[in-house]
């Protein structure tokens, strides 16, 4: 499972969904996912069960296929993705239905109250999530995630300090990322400090975009803190690396450079700062903070 929790709901009554979906969508982004919802108010061909975390079926398809019907057609495609199974009838009839299809994987509910079935819907979220709440889990979608993260701020400082960058940000850059690298070589280097000897690195004559393949993350978002407006942006700490540092690189390294073991029934991290175990609450942090730094190197990129 990746940030973005697919749903598709079979309704044909597009009204009533539209006046309970920001119910679910809520609830899913407290959790740290981004909503992603596909409404069809029918049986379809080529639609991608198997693409989606879950499913909501209502029991009356007007002119259609009865939902269990549906529901054991998809289950013989070899899809087993949890089904919520819904019906103004009441559970009674679906689970006659259920029985008669020998559907698995369904839970069942009303439709009404609405706040009945948004419920139900929500436990069967919880089911699914915790499913995929495992480190090895958590550890695949961090790495894969901050690596989009890494992808995106390559972007932002090629649109920034490449293609629209003014000569004071560029010297901006080249003075900043280049004098940390210097001083991080003479730390290792003898020489380099005698009263006569000077040391340059070698990025101080070249362009931006051909130093670029070689910046390091941390590297990156420095360069990024220097771009960030204001109304964008307010630092928790005392600027937006900082906070990017705490939020993102140093999870992202306890869960790359760590072993998991069991100890009396919990999941610890054995990292070379001790042992470390993640909450449900840590697990939901990390997500939105995901989150968070997507939505805003996506404003950076004007794609939002």
């Amino acid at each position: 499972m990746k940030l973005k929790y697919q749903i598709l709901w079979i309704e044909n009554e597009e009204d009533w969904v539209q006046s309970i979906e920001d119910q679910i969508q809520e609830y899913l982004e407290e959790l740290g996912f981004i909503y992603n919802m596909t409404l069809i108010g029918k049986e379809e061909n080529n639609v991608a069960y198997n693409d989606y975390d879950l499913i909501l079926m209502d029991l009356n398809l007007a002119n259609q296929t009865n939902g269990a019907e549906l529901i054991s057609k998809i289950r013989d495609l070899g899809v087993y993705t949890n089904v919520v199974f819904y019906s103004a009838s009441g559970t009674e009839v679906l689970r006659k239905q259920g029985l008669e299809y020998q559907l698995d994987g369904v839970y069942y509910s009303g439709r009404t109250p609405d706040a009945l079935f948004v419920k139900k819907v929500k436990d069967v979220i919880n089911a699914t999530i915790k499913k995929v709440q495992d480190l090895d889990n958590i550890r695949g979608l961090v790495m894969a995630e901050v690596s989009e993260l890494d992808g995106k701020m390559v972007e932002i400082i090629n649109k920034y300090y490449v293609e629209n960058a003014t000569e004071e940000l560029k010297n901006l850059f080249h003075k900043h990322i280049t004098k940390k690298q210097e001083e991080k070589i003479k730390k290792a280097l003898e020489g380099c400090n005698q009263p006569n000897k000077s040391c340059t690195h070698i990025w101080k004559n070249k362009e931006i975009k051909e130093i670029m393949p070689d910046l390091e993350a941390s590297q990156l978002a420095k360069a990024i803190m220097y771009i960030i407006p204001e109304h964008l942006y307010t630092p928790k700490r005392q600027n937006f690396f900082e906070d990017y540092k705490n939020e993102i690189f140093e999870i992202r390294n306890e869960l790359a450079h760590c072993i998991s073991i069991k100890e009396n029934g919990k999941e610890i991290l054995k990292t070379r700062k001790g042992d470390k175990t993640f909450s449900e609450d840590d697990i939901k942090t990390i997500r939105k903070n995901i989150l968070k730094y997507s939505s805003l190197f996506n404003r950076l990129l004007g794609e939002q």
